[in-house]
């Protein structure tokens, strides 16, 4: 008999959380509906089980710190690729003048 062995998927999403700027308020742990996040032993959130995360958005819409981010990753890409990509898109708009003190509107 042969087995086959499944190839674990790489998550969907990445979710950042900056410690820096978290006060452990537990908010996005209790509005996770996957549960995805939980609390380490000093009240600060964590990442439980990525694979669980439905890219609602929910935690990072109620962080009052604005210290947890979720990005939904291309597919194909590998962990920081997508980083990557951002950053050379924002060095390129930066370039043409576009940046948040300029915004493009249409209709003008």
């Amino acid at each position: 008999m042969v087995e086959t062995k499944k190839k674990k998927e790489e998550p969907k999403v990445n979710i950042d959380i900056y410690k820096a700027w978290c006060k452990a308020c537990g908010i996005c742990v209790a509005f996770c509906p996957t549960g995805v996040l939980d609390k380490d032993e000093s009240g600060y959130p964590f990442v439980k089980d990525i694979e669980k995360c439905i890219n609602c958005g929910w935690c990072e819409i109620r962080c009052p710190d604005f210290a947890i981010t979720v990005e939904k990753r291309a597919r194909g890409s590998k962990k920081g690729e997508e980083r990557i990509e951002r950053r050379d898109e924002t060095a390129k708009r930066e370039e043409e003048g576009i940046g948040p003190e300029r915004s493009i509107t249409s209709g003008e």
